[in-house]
């Protein structure tokens, strides 16, 4: 049910509003769990995340078992946060996320591929199955996961496209190659409000777009990275919609954009928010139309990647000393390899972890020893 139904229907419902900063805590205490927990991480949102933990699953602690590993970062999470969490388990990607569906809203669920065929999966539950392509197969009598499967090839094409067509397929019949991208450099910051978003006048609309300027360069900062391109997006009301279906959100708009350069790269947000401001004017739209805002800075820069190595090798060594706890030696296989060490990072570190990690990287074939000299 929509807030906005809601009210009608209860007038004197108290509504709570949103806490962002303890979002923002939480989520950052959740992430710190499961990344100090998996072998990686890819961030899905504030409160998901996919892991794979391949090795870390090896562990003396999880005795091999999925289950209890989740189970371990579900009591970790819940006394750490007072939230829950739920967890899908499976050998890939897909069916881990399906897992987690069945897992909800409180619990842990395991699927191997064996198990999806026999399941009656909806078309919806598949990843790049929207709306539109879900209506497209239903119409030609394809209404789940198990009718794909027996449905030919040039059906599918015909309905969706080649592409389409052939990932779809392999995903009906559990097989999805995706690998986690923790290792991909961030290409934008941004920032996108859709709900709660009325002006009155023109100050109004600037002064807005201003503040979350300033917030995207926040971030910028804090990561240090800086960009080189804006672009600024305005959801305009369409005439004659009239209200929308759920308590100030956007309803149906027409989505407006506008791109600009920066002289130079910069996170420096006395430049980057009146080029903003330049954009709203450029788009001109009535402020009473504004429904939605979004900003997003690109063309960043790239780090030098010396503290992501850093902090790589000293995950490397927490992870190599729970699994082999018995002599505390890194373990090879959970080491970076030869080429992404950096010659500045090995020589900051103590000299009896460097003997270790020499050692060990001779274990695997590689002598990496001129890089301590």
């Amino acid at each position: 049910m929509f807030m906005n139904q809601a009210v009608q229907l209860c007038p004197t419902l108290m509504v709570v509003p949103y806490v962002f900063e303890a979002y923002k805590r939480i989520s950052r205490t959740f992430y710190r769990i499961v990344t100090q927990v998996a072998d990686e991480t890819q961030a899905v949102s504030v409160d998901e995340a996919l892991l794979d933990v391949t090795q870390a699953v090896k562990r003396d602690r999880y005795q091999g078992d999925p289950i209890i590993m989740a189970q371990d970062i579900r009591g970790q999470v819940l006394e750490a946060t007072k939230c829950v969490v739920s967890i899908g388990v499976g050998p890939s990607i897909l069916l881990a996320r399906i897992a987690t569906t069945s897992a909800k809203p409180d619990g842990v669920f395991v699927l191997d591929c064996e198990s999806f065929i026999r399941m009656d999966t909806p078309l919806n539950r598949l990843p790049g199955v929207g709306y539109v392509v879900e209506d497209n197969l239903s119409r030609s009598d394809i209404k789940s996961v198990a009718d794909i499967r027996e449905a030919s090839l040039e059906q599918l094409k015909a309905i969706c496209g080649e592409k389409t067509a052939l990932t779809l397929y392999a995903y009906s019949c559990g097989v999805d190659n995706r690998v986690l991208e923790s290792d991909q450099l961030r290409q934008a910051f941004g920032a996108d409000i859709g709900w709660g978003v009325r002006f009155s006048n023109q100050n109004e609309a600037e002064d807005f777009v201003n503040r979350m300027a300033h917030e995207v360069c926040r971030s910028m900062a804090a990561a240090g990275r800086t960009g080189g391109s804006v672009s600024l997006k305005i959801k305009r009301r369409q005439e004659g919609q009239g209200k929308p279906g759920k308590f100030l959100g956007h309803g149906i708009c027409d989505n407006l954009s506008k791109s600009g350069s920066l002289p130079q790269m910069t996170n420096d947000p006395s430049r980057i928010a009146p080029l903003c401001i330049r954009l709203l004017h450029q788009i001109s739209v009535d402020p009473l139309d504004i429904r939605g805002v979004g900003i997003q800075v690109q063309k960043l820069n790239t780090n030098d990647g010396a503290a992501d190595i850093g902090e790589l090798l000293t995950k490397s060594k927490r992870n190599a000393s729970e699994a082999n706890p018995k002599n505390g030696q890194y373990s090879p296989e959970l080491l970076p390899s030869a080429s992404q060490i950096d010659v500045n990072v090995l020589q900051e570190l103590p000299e009896s972890i460097r003997s270790e990690l020499q050692a060990a990287y001779k274990s695997k074939g590689s002598d990496i020893g001129a890089a301590f000299t």
